[in-house]
């Protein structure tokens, strides 16, 4: 028997915390791709933000884009990514 996709997405939603619900239908929606990140990493620990966090898993190709690190952590690994941007056009100190 073949699954279908919006069965598929039901049963995911069913195993996650309704707090964690819009941000996987707005990944599912293809609407964000940083909700996209969250909702693999949140799904990957069993949706635990603790958990996303502390990811170890350096071989992860999302490793460097994981959601909940701190902007000091980002900055101390030489990373800096789409929203952290100076020209992500959100009002930073370079808006005009």
């Amino acid at each position: 028997m073949m699954r279908t996709r919006e069965g598929q997405i039901a049963e995911r939603k069913e195993q996650m915390s309704k707090i964690h619900r819009a941000n996987y239908d707005k990944a599912m929606k293809g609407r964000s791709m940083k909700a996209a990140i969250k909702a693999f990493c949140l799904m990957c620990v069993q949706w635990q933000k603790e958990e996303v966090r502390l990811c170890t898993d350096l071989g992860c190709s999302l490793y460097p884009y994981k959601p909940y690190k701190s902007r000091s952590n980002r900055v101390s690994e030489g990373l800096s990514f789409g929203a952290e941007s100076k020209k992500s056009g959100r009002g930073g100190d370079d808006a005009k």
